[in-house]
């Protein structure tokens, strides 16, 4: 269980001076500090938050309607936010002015210093606040030395992400543009790429259809072959033969002249059928060779169109990287956007920084002076305030002198009242003993009596 906040107070080490109510007045009074004397006594929340409220916008550059607007977005991710809007305003005030509480050495500030504020409470807090003040006026230098690196590497930081961001602009419109001709290319091209497409599948098929007549072809032409070798087989066969019947005497001339003829004209047939195998083959072979073109121009319509997917990929990796640099462009300018406020925030608070070191130089002379006359008051007071402790000496010895007679008074009274305790006791221990004795002889004498009553009345 976390201990209260007074406990808290109590245990760690206060690192400031606390002030007493007139010297906050007069510190409050001269910075501008909206402090009023029954805020120190009887502090109301609604006072004491206007005087939070001032302390975090002169050193911290935050007003009211920033906490407002921080607690309004918190409340737009809950469900019935008018349930949680005074918690978490008090919420959201809290942790703001933590961030000035804590450099100022106040560590256990929570909500209840807001909503129940107690005098010592708010005099331990005020007074971390007024000498953290005073110790930043006079440490502003280097304070605002800081500040002023850290807003010029901002700005620095600001120039070099212009550029980055320009860079990028340049970059997305060239692919923008690059974009654009291809699109245009790919629109010029895609007619005559579902053309060929369509086409391709054409001869694809019509492929097919000549492969298996080709095959067919090719089939019909090793037939012929084998015919034509068994045709100038026979015909060598017949030549062979003919050559026999000329060299022999035959009986009869007609009829060896008939079987000439005949055998003729098979001949005839023969070459004919041969010459007519010539020309299919030679049919067959152009086919063949016209096939073969078709079968190139194919295998180079399917290099380009394998080309043309290529320029696809390329084009679709060209589009993610244009997402990805959107992206990176529009997560830069989120940078930039940040950056300015974090650059004009810097710059409000230098510029507060500024006008306050300059006044508080002033105020400070001012103060040296009035220092040196309270520190001459104060000596007077101090060396006043040593005859009166001298004088308060004398008397305190006087007052010690009787407080030791009344306490020797008040132990013989002690004493003599022990004794007349003790002789009290005595009696009443005496007292006791005879009301015992009388209480035993009170009973037996009614057991009498109840006997007595007990027996018959004699006539």
């Amino acid at each position: 269980m976390a201990p209260a906040p007074a406990a808290q107070q109590a245990t760690q080490t206060v690192t400031f001076p606390v002030l007493d109510p007139p010297v906050l007045l007069s510190d409050g009074a001269s910075i501008g500090c909206p402090l009023q004397p029954d805020d120190l006594t009887h502090p109301q929340p609604a006072r004491i938050q206007v005087v939070y409220e001032w302390w975090m916008n002169r050193l911290l550059g935050l007003q009211a309607e920033d906490v407002k607007r921080a607690a309004e977005a918190q409340l737009d991710q809950v469900e019935h936010p008018e349930i949680y809007r005074e918690a978490m305003y008090l919420g959201v005030f809290t942790i703001a002015l933590n961030q000035l509480l804590i450099p100022a050495g106040v560590h256990d500030f929570t909500v209840r210093d807001l909503t129940f504020p107690r005098p010592d409470r708010l005099r331990y807090i005020l007074s971390a606040v007024i000498n953290f003040f005073f110790f930043a006026e006079e440490q502003g230098e280097r304070v605002l030395r800081p500040l002023e690196d850290e807003m010029n590497e901002l700005a620095k930081e600001e120039v070099a992400l212009i550029e980055e961001n320009q860079k990028l602009r340049e970059k997305i419109e060239e692919e923008k543009e690059v974009r654009v001709q291809n699109a245009a290319k790919m629109a010029e091209f895609r007619p005559d790429e579902v053309r060929l497409h369509t086409s391709l599948k054409t001869m694809g098929h019509e492929m097919d259809d000549l492969r298996k007549t080709t095959k067919a072809m090719k089939m019909d032409n090793e037939e012929l072959r084998r015919r034509l070798t068994e045709l100038t087989q026979e015909n060598k066969n017949l030549e062979g033969v003919l050559m026999e019947l000329r060299g022999q005497i035959v009986s009869s001339p007609e009829k060896l002249q008939s079987k000439i003829e005949d055998m003729q004209r098979q001949l005839n047939r023969d070459k004919e059928m041969f010459q007519d195998t010539e020309a299919k083959e030679r049919q067959t072979q152009s086919k063949i060779n016209a096939l073969t073109q078709y079968c190139q121009e194919l295998t180079t319509c399917i290099r380009i169109l394998d080309d043309w997917s290529v320029d696809v990929e390329k084009l679709r990796d060209a589009e993610s990287r244009l997402g990805e640099h959107e992206d990176h462009l529009r997560n830069l300018e989120a940078e930039q956007s940040d950056l300015r406020d974090r650059i004009e925030l810097l710059e409000r608070r230098i510029h507060n920084g500024r006008e306050e070191l300059t006044r508080m130089k002033d105020k400070m002379e001012r103060k040296r002076e009035a220092a040196k006359g309270r520190k001459r008051d104060l000596e007077l007071q101090h060396a006043a305030s040593i005859e009166e402790k001298r004088h308060l000496d004398d008397e305190a010895f006087k007052k010690n002198l009787e407080a030791q007679a009344v306490e020797q008074h008040i132990r013989d009274m002690y004493t003599s009242l022990n004794t007349e305790l003790d002789k009290g006791e005595k009696a009443f221990k005496r007292i006791k003993e005879q009301i015992t004795l009388y209480s035993i002889r009170l009973n037996k004498a009614l057991d009498s009596i109840n006997e007595l009553n007990a027996l018959d009345p004699e006539l």
